[in-house]
């Protein structure tokens, strides 16, 4: 009975933790296919994924421009199975941009934090690369053409640090991203306009636009670091919208730490070994606008969004 016991408890917690690292992108890595590609533009035959502008859809079904690892695009081999998608994300003068946009498995949930990524491998035919590709979260579908420059993605690359320029493997575009909830959808692109995008000249020839294909894209809840989560009741923030200073309390637990992000998922303050029932905080220099608190107990984890005001 013991040993039936401890193996119940075993899968228990397999279970568990297999649900915490659920990837929610159907589809992930262009696998499944509601047809062949014909040729390029069909993004839509990648069964849940959606195209904006005419991304394409490659996979080792199809010959010809669409094909793998050969294609009009240059000679890449799947990161993950036989298929992958594919888009210009620079229009070199004309701000042409094309997206690719999938429907989540479920809908975010607030406060809580996602681990995102995806890869990319610049295709042949570019003169230059393009190291701007960014993640927006939205609660519906995007219906339009080839411009978004009036969102702004939760999460971009950074061209200092990662530039997209290897054309022989796979780079990887990486971030967690803390939803508001209510987040349905993520469209991959890039979200800036041509004046502000980052270019680099990797080839002699080619074509201008620069051209990615896009394989294994994942967005995993990871808020659970083993850490129980506590019912927000348990903390307050005060005040809460606030100008220059917000204090944390818990009357019935000890504070252990504080970590506090901006609407990006960047985290703007983490403070250590408080062991306190409260902590006061400097906001005066923040920029207004939302920020999500993690506060650590001795009992778990407390989770919060405060507002950073210009007027109070």
């Amino acid at each position: 009975m013991k040993k039936i016991k401890q193996a119940i408890l075993f899968l228990v917690l397999i279970q568990t933790h297999s649900f915490a690292q659920v990837n929610l992108v159907p589809n992930p890595s262009f696998e499944d296919t509601i047809h062949c590609p014909i040729g390029p533009g069909y993004l839509n035959y990648a069964r849940n994924w959606t195209q904006i502008g005419t991304s394409d859809y490659y996979n080792i079904c199809a010959n010809g421009p669409v094909g793998v690892p050969s294609n009009g695009a240059g000679y890449q081999f799947a990161r993950t199975g036989n298929a992958y998608a594919g888009f210009y994300n620079y229009g070199f003068g004309a701000n042409v941009r094309e997206y690719a946009q999938v429907k989540l498995d479920s809908t975010l949930k607030p406060l809580h934090k996602y681990c995102t990524e995806f890869y990319v491998s610049m295709g042949d035919i570019g003169k230059y690369a393009c190291n701007n590709i960014g993640v927006y979260f939205s609660d519906t579908m995007i219906v339009t053409t080839n411009n978004l420059f009036s969102l702004s993605p939760q999460l971009s690359n950074n061209f200092l640090t990662n530039p997209l320029t290897d054309k022989i493997g796979w780079t990887k575009v990486s971030g967690i991203f803390i939803a508001t909830g209510g987040e349905n959808y993520i469209t991959i692109g890039n979200f800036l306009d041509d004046a502000n995008s980052d270019t680099t000249v990797v080839n002699t020839g080619g074509i201008y636009a620069p051209y990615y294909y896009i394989d294994d894209v994942s967005v995993v809840d990871c808020t659970y670091d083993g850490v129980d989560e506590l019912s927000e009741a348990t903390i307050n923030i005060i005040p809460n919208p606030a100008t220059n200073e917000i204090t944390i309390e818990n009357s019935q637990l000890r504070i252990n730490s504080i970590h506090i992000y901006n609407i990006l998922g960047e985290e703007v303050l983490r403070l250590e070994r408080i062991a306190n029932s409260q902590k006061a905080i400097d906001i005066s220099t923040w920029k207004a606008g939302v920020y999500f608190v993690e506060v650590e107990t001795e009992k778990g984890v407390v989770r919060k969004k405060v507002i950073k005001s210009t007027m109070y």
